[in-house]
């Protein structure tokens, strides 16, 4: 059980870090690589069981499909 908590709290690590970075893209304008990340970040959350909260979801929609 210990081993799943040190695994879950390293992924969430790497998650965090791979945010910090898709904050970058965005500010470069690499949308395509943005939305991308993106998606690994997803599948890290759902790996730890955690969910993107409502604003960040509204947010990614706003900067990344447009109409």
């Amino acid at each position: 059980m210990a081993d799943i908590l040190q695994d879950d709290q390293v992924v969430r690590a790497v998650r965090d870090r791979l945010f910090e970075q898709l904050a970058l893209l965005d500010k470069l304008g690499e949308s395509l690589a943005a939305i991308e990340l993106n998606s690994a970040i997803e599948i890290l959350n759902e790996r730890v069981g955690d969910t993107a909260s409502d604003a960040s979801v509204d947010q990614l929609q706003r900067d990344y499909c447009s109409d």
